[in-house]
């Protein structure tokens, strides 16, 4: 019965392998990966095992979308964020704003300060009494000095002004406007104390004192009273608005406008800097005619 069946399996064997459906018994040979099928139809690539190109459909891998990468991916991709600036356009105007009126809160305490120390000398007598102890030289000195630098100061500026008013340029205005306060604060303001405190120290040391001084001297402290109230109400109160003015016309040429002109406002303050050439034309006629005294008044006679 064993033998049997062998010789059963055995005729089996013999007629497949007559017929031609199996090839062998023996495992077949391992896999070639083909990894471009333009490789394999050029013949490229020896693919005994694989049919013609013409019957033969090879899929390609699909592109792998941006979820399925943002999935499958442990890579961060960072996004573009976009910044946007906010610009406050009012922000410019309010530090103006506040920056002339702390200005002007510290002018007000000067000129108030200033006219209290002419007025108490002037209605009664020598204070502080150590003025009288200066040399009369040091105070003609600074005196000199600071009236040069006072009345220089001012004609100065008025006819660089006037000439950057001309001009009608953007960024000289801008620069001018920019510094006309520090020029104040540095040169004008300081001058004008030192000449006034220098010019009472001198009629203290001269005459005894402002209210027994020659009228020269009265006239041209009254001058200068006169002049500081003038330059408060029309040139320190300007100033702001010809800024504004000014940064406005800047930023309009920075956005490419053309034929742009000078602010009114900038206009019209050369004839407040001229009143003011004028008063200091007065002062030093004041100082070096002194009326009463070198020359007497119309009515002296």
């Amino acid at each position: 019965m064993f033998l049997t069946s062998k010789a059963a399996v055995a005729a089996v064997a013999i007629l497949a392998l007559s017929t031609g459906n199996v090839n062998a018994f023996a495992p077949s040979s391992p896999r070639t990966t083909v990894t471009n099928t333009k490789d394999v139809c050029l013949g490229k690539i020896s693919t005994p095992n694989l049919p013609a190109c013409d019957s033969i459909s090879i899929r390609q891998p699909l592109p792998t979308s941006l979820t399925q990468a943002n999935l499958f991916s442990r890579t961060k991709v960072e996004e573009p964020v976009a910044v946007v600036e906010i610009v406050d356009e009012s922000s410019e105007g309010d530090w103006i704003d506040e920056s002339k009126k702390v200005e002007l809160i510290f002018l007000g305490i000067w000129g108030i300060s200033i006219s209290a120390f002419i007025l108490i000398n002037n209605f009664s007598g020598p204070w502080p009494l150590a003025m009288k102890q200066v040399p009369e030289r040091w105070y003609f000195l600074s005196h000199m000095v600071g009236g040069m630098l006072f009345g220089g100061g001012i004609i100065l500026t008025t006819c660089i002004e006037r000439l950057v008013a001309k001009s009608q340029n953007p960024q000289v205005l801008q620069f001018w406007f920019d510094k006309v306060p520090e020029l104040d604060g540095l040169i004008v303001v300081p001058a004008l104390t030192i000449s006034m405190i220098s010019g009472t120290g001198l009629s203290i040391v001269r005459y005894g004192g402002l209210n027994v001084a020659p009228p020269h001297v009265g006239a041209i402290f009254w001058t200068l009273i006169a002049f500081m109230s003038w330059w408060a109400a029309t040139d320190l109160t300007t100033q702001a608005t010809a800024l504004k003015a000014v940064e406005r016309m800047y930023e309009r040429y920075e956005n490419g406008e053309e034929g742009l002109t000078t602010p009114q406002v900038v206009v019209d303050r050369h004839f407040s800097n001229v009143v003011s050439c004028f008063f200091i034309l007065i002062l030093y006629s004041f100082m070096v005619l002194k009326p009463g005294t070198l020359i007497p008044f119309p009515w002296g006679h």
